[in-house]
Order: C-alpha cells, then structure tokens, then sequence
C-alpha cells in the first residue's frame, strides 16, 4: 500500500489531499493518521462526519488493487509529510462491518422534510399545486 499526499493552505486552513493505493491482491484494512499540528477535520455529510474518520485520521478497507481519494482541513500548518499510513492488515472476507452509532445514523440520510411537506400548498408556485387546489 502507498500514500500520496499533497497540501494547499489558504486564510491559515491547510487542505490535505490524499490517495491511498492498494497494489496487493486482496482487500487490505488500513490507518491514516494526520501529521500536521492541530484537529483533523473530516469531511461531513448532511452535517455528520463522514465514516470512518475521527479526530485524529482516517481508517478503512480498500478492495484488492483499489484506490481511494481521501481530504481534510486542519488548522495546523503544512509540512511534508501532511499524513502517514500508520498500518495495514489483510481485511478478512468474512470480516464483519463495523456498525456504530454514527453509521447507523448517516444510512437515515437527509433528517429534512421534503419541501413539499415543509411548504404549505398556497405558499407554493401555483405550477406545483395539485389540479383542483383554490387559490387563497
């Protein structure tokens, strides 16, 4: 497994972006921890962090002969190297999923209502309203 990495600062938030590579034959577990002084943060979808990630890097599974893009922000300064592939072991194929909390929340998705439940019928463009709808 390699790492490549490479780092871009702007208004004193270093953006680290990475690409981790598996060249063995089979699906390999691994670690990536940050280098660079201060808080690693992940990146988030609908507001949780995105799996995988914690406060002090990123691990996973990536498949026989796979590559995964992987970035984050910290404030800490830049340096060379940003990150480091801390370990890897062979993920076994009936290695369970890990399932916490946090995964079982992000598979819920968005927690918004749809606009068409937020929005009253009359507060709606007349085009969106059901036929048979009155004007207020």
């Amino acid at each position: 497994m390699y790492l490549r990495a490479t780092v871009h600062e702007a208004d004193g938030v270093t953006l680290v972006s990475l690409v981790v590579r598996n060249d063995a034959d089979e699906p390999r577990r691994f670690r990536v921890a940050n280098r660079l002084d201060g808080p690693v943060w992940p990146p988030r979808r609908h507001g949780t962090v995105a799996a995988g990630w914690d406060e002090a890097g990123y691990e996973g599974v990536l498949a026989a002969s796979g590559t995964r893009p992987l970035g984050y922000a910290t404030r800490g300064p830049p340096a060379d190297p940003p990150a480091e592939l801390v370990w890897s072991e062979p993920a076994g194929a009936s290695e369970p999923e890990a399932t916490s909390a946090e995964a079982i929340i992000r598979s819920f998705g968005d927690p918004r209502p749809p606009a068409a439940v937020a929005i009253p019928a009359y507060l709606r463009p007349w085009d969106e309203r059901e036929s048979g709808d009155d004007r207020p």
